[in-house]
């Protein structure tokens, strides 16, 4: 059905949901599982020093939660290659499900209302209006936060 699975994950709830998703697709189906995340850096910033600690504090922060979600996919049997980019968060998940040839992207939202989605944009919304590949939103509740 889908041979190369992205997940988009930043750790949420939502993303968790997704990667939980993504997991149970990927075992059922046999697929490569790939998750990503972006973290975006700011516009402009005063010093080269200020965004390498940025890098640096991010790498940090995502190392954790990645390990943690391969940990769960080994847990199901499912083998987990796991990315931390840089960048626009939208434009780099579509860039890499097309440089990856992925079949599927599933990412998680909040639920947002649509004066929310209007005022705040979403990721979700960006992958699913340029996908290269079917897409799957995972759905939460923003005020649940547990989706």
């Amino acid at each position: 059905m889908y041979k190369k699975i992205l997940v988009a994950f930043d750790g949420s709830p939502y993303s968790q949901k997704a990667l939980t998703a993504g997991i149970e697709l990927a075992r059922c189906c046999g697929s490569e599982l790939h998750v990503l995340t972006v973290v975006s850096l700011p516009e402009y910033a005063g010093t080269v020093g200020e965004v390498e600690e940025m890098v640096g504090k991010a790498q940090d922060f995502y190392r954790k939660k990645l390990e943690k979600a391969s940990q769960q996919a080994k847990a199901k049997g499912v083998e987990l290659n796991v990315y931390l980019l840089f960048g626009h968060i939208g434009e780099t998940i579509i860039r890499f499900a097309q440089e990856q040839e992925c079949d599927l992207i599933i990412a998680g939202t909040r639920g947002w209302s649509p004066l929310q989605r209007l005022l705040m944009g979403s990721v979700s919304t960006y992958v699913v209006r340029h996908a290269p590949c079917a897409v799957l939103i995972e759905k939460g509740k923003e005020e649940d936060g547990n989706g």
